[in-house]
């Protein structure tokens, strides 16, 4: 058994279609209902900047990721076209590292039990917004921490963060949130808890 993450970050995909008809563009440029929106690729190119070190120093509270994970979608291609791998492929060229995707959306919990038991390092995981609070809520946090259990439609610029406590006894996690400040118009406010 591998030592569990020193740190689990949770990202929101980027930007997407709001409702049909509209469409993202896929890599080679071809719409794609499943795609991120133009914004959404920036968001991509800035998230590999943030979290890449030969970028200038790391923002405070972040550290490069050892482990990237997006959800399945079954087929490797199919899982590549879609938002949540799309937003971290960019920082994964760059690191040099897969995107893995060991499981589907539905399994969150079977994912935080994988992360805490046979992962190490400094994951960074991209799933879909209605899951995350799901994924959180099934990390092993400090009693009397306050996740928030809605991760609201609207907020594409914010990470969750869940540090490993020094302390003995099994593994426990802080948890805060650090607004990414990216883009215009990204919010330097957390996500409620409640």
């Amino acid at each position: 058994m591998n030592a569990p993450p020193d740190v689990i970050y949770l990202i929101r995909h980027a930007e997407k279609p709001l409702k049909p008809p509209l469409s993202g563009v896929d890599f080679e440029g071809s719409q794609n209902e499943h795609s991120l929106l133009p914004r959404g690729w920036q968001r991509s190119g800035a998230l590999a900047a943030l979290f890449h070190p030969d970028f200038g120093p790391a923002r405070d509270g972040l550290r490069t990721p050892t482990v990237l994970i997006a959800p399945s979608w079954g087929h490797p291609g199919k899982t590549a076209a879609h938002r949540s791998y799309q937003t971290i492929q960019g920082l994964g060229e760059q690191l040099d590292l897969p995107v893995t995707s060991p499981f589907a959306q539905g399994q969150e919990q079977q994912l935080a039990d994988s992360l805490v038991q046979s992962h190490s390092g400094v994951v960074l995981i991209c799933w879909e917004h209605k899951h995350i609070p799901v994924i959180a809520a099934s990390l092993p946090v400090v009693a009397g921490t306050a996740v928030p259990r809605k991760w609201p439609g609207d907020r594409y610029d914010v990470i969750w963060s869940f540090t490993l406590t020094p302390e003995p006894g099994p593994p426990r996690y802080t948890f805060d949130q650090i607004p990414q400040l990216l883009l215009a118009g990204d919010s330097g406010t957390v996500i409620k808890a409640g």
